[in-house]
């Protein structure tokens, strides 16, 4: 835009150095269409990339562009919103912290639309009431991670994911996370929304459509267990996201907060346990740390108030396998000493 000011104001110093008469109108008309088309288009795109933390570009019939449809528009901000939303919980949740609360209290911004199909950006703010300073590092690996999906998006081919994402993202916990979150960004096309382009200042541009939607439905549902183990493990089970079937236990002995994987969870059957301890078993991946972090689940049960956790049976049945031996040791002694003594007397009455 100033390139084309300067240039205007050079014509009529250029006119008026000629001699020509010259109007400031007949200036302008030459370039007032390329302005205009700045002021509409690229100027508000500018703000809106360089203001944002995540950018999101719709193209379909529902983005035309300067007259989007309403529904379309509302579409992607419920999507943007709702997603930004659970993908800090699940990942605040796997850190270690209360996911749901911190989630809740994010302040996303819309950091602007600009015209050229559908662009919006969006920006994260913590509030600062309900932030404490120790939250500020899980406030930057959010932000980082966000940042980061149009990274994971290049990941996604034809058929599955390419080879160097395990790699790329080592955490399988936080693996799953993005997965789930890029497939609910993926546009099904009811709503006008073909393609769905995320961008963000570190990680570039890259695009969902229904293509990368069908591929990351069925990596989510059947998810490698490559590298895993087997294990069982006890924790209060919380919801994470019951369509997707992933629950996160927590207050896991030695490993925190474990995300799962369980297919078979059915809402009767979360609501029997959700907010209760469990023992959930089944095969696990580890963290570059070597921690679990990740848990395919085979079988979960319930652990009743009062009911003694496994570890705690094994220690009571310890102590009571210890007293039963002194109790033997005690009465073998109490036998030698009295046969002892009737020896002594020179007795032989049998011995009880």
């Amino acid at each position: 835009m100033r390139v084309f000011l300067e240039n205007m104001v050079a014509e009529g110093l250029l006119a008026r150095e000629s001699g020509l008469n010259v109007t400031p109108q007949q200036i302008v008309a030459a370039t007032i269409g390329q302005i205009d088309k700045i002021a509409r288009e690229s100027y508000p795109l500018h703000q809106v990339m360089s203001q944002s933390d995540i950018v999101f570009h719709a193209e379909g019939p529902g983005a035309a562009s300067g007259m989007p449809w309403l529904s379309a528009l509302n579409w992607l901000g419920r999507t943007a919103d709702g997603n930004l939303r659970k993908l800090s919980a699940a990942l605040f949740d796997i850190l270690g912290s209360e996911g749901a609360s911190l989630a809740k209290h994010l302040d996303i911004r819309l950091s602007g639309l600009a015209p050229g199909s559908l662009w919006m950006g969006v920006k994260l703010l913590p509030v600062a009431a309900d932030m404490l300073p120790a939250d500020e590092p899980l406030m930057r690996t959010l932000a980082d991670n966000i940042g980061r999906l149009p990274e994971i998006i290049r990941f996604i081919d034809d058929e599955g994911l390419r080879p160097g994402y395990e790699e790329a993202v080592p955490d399988p916990a936080l693996r799953d996370v993005q997965l789930a979150t890029l497939y609910r960004f993926a546009p099904t096309g009811r709503m006008g929304i073909h393609t769905l382009e995320i961008s963000s200042t570190g990680s570039g541009s890259a695009s969902l459509s229904q293509r990368e939607r069908v591929v990351l439905k069925e990596v989510i549902a059947k998810p490698t267990t490559k590298g895993s183990h087997e294990g069982a493990f006890i924790g209060r089970m919380q919801e994470a996201d019951l369509d997707k079937s992933r629950m996160h236990l927590r207050g896991v002995d030695g490993v925190g907060t474990l995300r799962c994987v369980m297919p078979t969870l059915t809402k009767e059957h979360a609501r029997r346990m959700f907010g209760g301890m469990v023992r959930a078993k089944g095969r696990y991946q580890v963290g570059l740390d070597g921690r679990p972090r990740l848990l395919f689940v085979e079988d979960v049960t319930p652990i009743e108030q009062g009911t003694l956790l496994p570890a705690e049976q094994a220690a009571r049945n310890l102590a009571e396998e210890a007293a039963v031996n002194a109790a033997n040791t005690a009465l073998s002694k109490a036998v030698r000493l009295k046969d002892q003594a009737m020896r002594t007397k020179g007795t032989s009455k049998p011995r009880d």
